[in-house]
């Protein structure tokens, strides 16, 4: 009987392991650095985001997935040594959507958009106002 309890309890483990929640990521930095892309991820176990751009250049970092909060924020560490926060205000079902900004140690401003938002990059609104 324990065995069978065993087997059920990894099988679960792992399909819940294998569902995620993915959205799409584009950061803006202000030194001039190419936008980078990527994704959010969150599973049962994490909830992880990393970008990158062509040139090679990538930041990540991780986030609580199970917070039901529409302000998430959290840390991030690039491929260059640099580090800073962010803050994303998400929206739309599930929080897959949003827009936020960071700031890394060395005072590199960054803007983030988040699902959906990534097509609304060049549309006026708050972002330029705030300039």
């Amino acid at each position: 009987m324990k065995l069978k309890k065993t087997i059920i309890f990894i099988f679960v483990s792992f399909m819940l392991t294998g569902c995620a929640a993915r959205t799409g990521l584009l950061v803006e930095v202000s030194d001039g650095t190419k936008p980078l892309m990527g994704e959010a991820v969150a599973t049962v176990v994490s909830g992880t985001f990393q970008v990158s751009n062509l040139e090679g250049y990538t930041c990540n970092g991780s986030y609580n997935q199970w917070t039901k909060s529409p302000i998430l924020k959290t840390k991030v560490s690039c491929s260059d040594g640099r580090f800073g926060e962010v803050m994303v205000m998400r929206t739309g079902p599930n929080f897959m959507n949003g827009s936020g900004e960071g700031v890394l140690n060395d005072g590199t401003k960054f803007r983030v958009l988040m699902g959906d938002m990534v097509h609304y990059r060049n549309t006026q609104g708050v972002w330029e106002k705030a300039k």
